[in-house]
């Protein structure tokens, strides 16, 4: 009973492929805390947010309080855009946002990893099970917004 060598279980192939998507995950972490970590430093020295809630406000709480009334909740950033804009003009709270962003988007790049490395494997089957996984995320990401219901 001989087994096709392509098809056998290959424990370093394994291995190589289960260190990278750790460390995909491992670094992204690393990286969104890194940034976050600058913008709150930067938010401390600077003793304001980049908008128009500052600690001098009754402290930290119209950052903190929900007010649904308000919305899209002042100048703060709530599209990539204005995000952009405010990392331009160096806002702290942009800063600590798009770390948030990318501790969002790190599980997103390591299913995008996984397609990539079944795809390499020529593992069909879970390389169809990942594009499923990756489509149903960015359709509730750039999709699921835009349904009226789901609008804030």
């Amino acid at each position: 009973m001989n087994q096709d060598p392509d098809k056998s279980f290959d424990k370093k192939r394994y291995a190589l492929m289960q260190s990278v998507l750790a460390k995909t995950l491992l670094y992204g972490v690393i990286l969104s805390t890194t940034i976050i970590v600058i913008g709150l430093v930067y938010m401390s020295v600077t003793y304001s947010t980049g908008y128009n809630c500052d600690f001098t406000d009754a402290s930290l709480s119209c950052l903190l309080n929900y007010n649904p009334a308000t919305i899209p909740h002042g100048e703060y950033p709530n599209t990539l855009v204005s995000m952009a804009t405010g990392l331009v003009q160096l806002k702290p709270f942009a800063i600590i946002q798009l770390g948030v962003l990318v501790l969002l988007a790190t599980p997103v790049l390591r299913v995008f990893a996984s397609l990539v490395l079944f795809a390499i494997e020529k593992d069909r089957p879970f390389v169809l099970i990942t594009l499923f996984v990756f489509l149903i995320l960015l359709f509730s990401f750039f999709v699921v917004p835009e349904i009226p219901i789901f609008k804030a």
